[in-house]
């Protein structure tokens, strides 16, 4: 019996933080990991665009998915971001998931790949991972019609859960529920949180943001569930500003200044995003909205 029978809701994207010299450093990791506990997201997913997968080594990553499983210690699903750089290296991660007992684990086809080839790594990522298993459904990667995702997950039961990122994503979530039905246990949306109101009306279950600011969107979540419409897309509208601006530098810098990074250091240079100081005068300005809306790890100073 897994742990978490039925995931939804708002699952925070942790952001790989660095030290100096340029490693993982774990121990803001799992500060990261505990962030999402504490502020009451509703599950965790590392490492996928936003944990930039694409910088990581294999040792690395399979040896800091312990430490947040280990920091997190069931209190949330973990979910372990497998997409690679071929179909062998996803199967492989998919293998370590099921080792270090991984809550599911969610993968997009590699780059340069089409949609056969995305089918047969869905396949063989069942063969190596007794979970459920999410679909990351993005442009770029081999995205799959709702069609072909239909026929997907009849051939593959494990499938339990689509993050359908194809733009304009409302639309497409649309489209998944209405060939999917309530076959899929989650569908979840993307995009920052952007749109959630809108995915969730076009039957999404949840969404995976970026999750510096997912306690905020979690709140709009459980308004949505509680009936609270018009609540849900007030509280949208007051955080839309900042999603707005969302970058890699842009979450680094709010979970600083929420006391869960303890630097803003990045593995490849930020270049044109890098934040100025008049972005985080903005930053400030619009965070200083939201205050009333954040109950743990109040906004610092600089």
């Amino acid at each position: 019996m897994p742990r978490f029978p039925h995931m939804k809701g708002l699952f925070g994207l942790l952001p790989t933080p660095y030290t100096e010299d340029l490693e993982i450093h774990t121990k803001d990791l799992r500060s990261v990991a505990d962030f999402c506990c504490r502020s009451r997201q509703h599950g965790i997913v590392w490492p996928v665009m936003v944990g930039e997968f694409y910088f990581l080594g294999e040792e690395e990553r399979v040896r800091n998915l312990d430490e947040v499983l280990a920091e997190v210690n069931g209190r949330l699903p973990v979910v372990f971001g497998c997409s690679g750089i071929s179909v062998p290296q996803v199967v492989q991660f998919a293998r370590a998931a099921e080792r270090a007992g991984a809550d599911a684990v969610i993968a997009m086809a590699p780059a340069r790949t089409n949609q056969a080839v995305a089918v047969e790594m869905y396949q063989r990522m069942a063969g190596a991972f007794s979970g459920p298993i999410m679909v990351q459904n993005a442009d770029g990667y081999a995205p799959l019609r709702g069609d072909q995702l239909a026929k997907l997950v009849e051939d593959v039961p494990s499938i339990e859960y689509i993050k359908e990122e194809r733009q304009p994503g409302p639309k497409h979530i649309a489209e998944v529920k209405g060939v999917l039905g309530n076959t899929l246990k989650a569908i979840f949306g993307g995009a920052a949180g952007k749109f959630l109101p809108d995915e969730m009306r076009r039957g999404a279950d949840g969404c995976m943001p970026a999750c510096e600011l997912g306690d905020v969107l979690a709140k709009i979540t459980e308004l949505w569930w509680a009936g609270k419409e018009e609540d849900a897309r007030a509280l949208h509208r007051l955080l839309l500003p900042l999603l707005n601006l969302e970058t890699h530098p842009f979450m680094r810098y709010v979970l600083k200044r929420r006391g869960v990074f303890s630097n803003t250091i990045e593995r490849a240079p930020a270049g044109v995003v890098a934040l100025d100081e008049g972005d985080k005068r903005e930053i400030s300005k619009l965070l200083e909205a939201l205050k009333d809306h954040i109950e743990v790890f109040p906004i610092g100073p600089e």
